[in-house]
């Protein structure tokens, strides 16, 4: 389940690959100023490490659900409890994507970012 929900948020954010490099390189490519590619680049070396993070995150919280699972006496509000806490992780994560979209965002403009999503299914 965790594997499936980390797997599901790597394809839905980054085209399958567990990296935002098609991103990078594609603002590397279009954004002809090179502060604000850099500024650009820079985000989504954010990202990156921000999913390496809640993978590591997931996997532990995965062992654990594990070892709840495991046992016969775990009570359900043990099982709920974790269960919360992985929503919680993944809702984050989100929300710091978003925000992270909406960074770069503010540093191109509307015509490079349009580049950006067109040279970044070519790439990959």
């Amino acid at each position: 389940m965790i594997i499936a929900a980390v797997t599901a948020l790597a394809i839905l954010f980054s085209s399958g690959a567990f990296s935002f490099d098609h991103i990078r390189d594609a603002a590397d490519a279009v954004i002809k100023d090179k502060d604000r590619a850099k500024q650009v680049i820079s985000i989504t070396k954010q990202a990156d490490e921000y999913l390496e993070s809640l993978t590591e995150k997931l996997g532990e919280q995965g062992e654990q659900y594990a070892d709840l699972n495991a046992n016969y006496n775990t009570t359900r509000e043990e099982h709920y409890a974790l269960s919360h806490e992985i929503g919680k992780n993944r809702r984050e994560f989100l929300e710091q994507l978003v925000e992270l979209r909406f960074q770069i965002q503010d540093l191109v403009t509307a015509e490079e970012y349009q580049e950006i999503v067109i040279k970044r299914k070519q790439l990959y």
